[in-house]
């Protein structure tokens, strides 16, 4: 019997195969999650409760200095949330993510299923939690009196696929590194705490009035995918150039991340 031995394509996956293991996928996820709230008091309501007490902590800022929203019409609990909900979703699946192979380094010495299974069931926790978190955007809209306009239908799910691109392709990245140098278990948090303060999570990008700064600022994916959804939210007009850059970041950060993880991915049972 002839077998014909291919090079390794770093950029490609056989999704047949991840189809064929799919009920793994699910298994994973759900599994992550009973851990995850199986001995907690509250439960689920932590989920509600963080992004709460964020936006209280920024709104008692606000009364002391003026942040800028871009829209003095929005009211600032409602913009602030906006941007917090989604980076939740962003810095958990991330750090998450990042620690997953790791994690799971017993089930990858056992058997075998597309490793790429492990940053993304972390990525879905992250999503389950971001979608009961979502609930607490509805009294907030009923008290204030602003509802969301009909372009949300679209450009919701739109910034939803973009930060689950950028958060898979930065977690198989950093969750192939971490398989070699642990220090990522530690580095991870803290890179993600520094670009929550460059990422316009509470403020517009109206607060930058250099122009060249304006542009450099968009490299970061998070400022282009917070500015679609503040546009589907609140009609507030998006800077479509940096947009367009920010886009391009979360494309070219994806690829990055697929190709490395592609690459070492057949030494993580060697290694973990």
């Amino acid at each position: 019997m002839e077998i014909e031995i291919k090079p390794i394509k770093y950029l490609h996956f056989n999704y047949k195969e991840i189809i064929e293991f799919r009920d793994t996928l699910f298994f994973l996820t759900w599994k992550d999650i009973k851990i995850k709230y199986k001995q907690t008091l509250l439960g689920f309501l932590w989920v509600i409760l963080q992004p709460l007490l964020m936006v209280s902590v920024f709104v008692l800022i606000q009364k002391a200095i003026v942040i800028p929203t871009a829209d003095s019409s929005v009211a600032y609990p409602l913009f602030v949330l906006s941007g917090i909900l989604f980076w939740n979703l962003f810095s958990n699946s991330v750090i998450h993510s990042s620690n997953s192979i790791v994690n799971n380094s017993n089930i990858i010495k056992k058997i075998y299923f597309p490793r790429i299974f492990f940053p993304f069931s972390a990525i879905l926790v992250s999503l389950f939690d971001f979608l009961i978190a979502l609930i607490v955007y509805i009294p907030l809209m009923i008290y204030y009196k602003q509802f969301p306009n009909v372009s949300i239908i679209w450009y919701l799910p739109l910034a939803l696929f973009l930060i689950i691109l950028l958060s898979l392709g930065i977690g198989l990245f950093f969750s192939a590194l971490n398989v070699k140098y642990r220090d990522v278990k530690y580095i991870t948090p803290f890179i993600i705490q520094l670009l929550f303060f460059v990422s316009p999570v509470f403020y517009f990008h109206t607060f930058i009035s250099n122009k060249t700064l304006q542009i450099l600022y968009y490299i970061n994916p998070i400022s282009g995918i917070l500015e679609i959804v503040r546009h589907g939210f609140f009609g507030i007009d998006m800077f479509t150039t940096g947009v367009i850059i920010s886009l391009f970041s979360v494309i070219i950060i994806f690829l990055l991340g697929i190709y490395y993880f592609r690459k070492v991915e057949s030494t993580f049972a060697d290694i973990v």
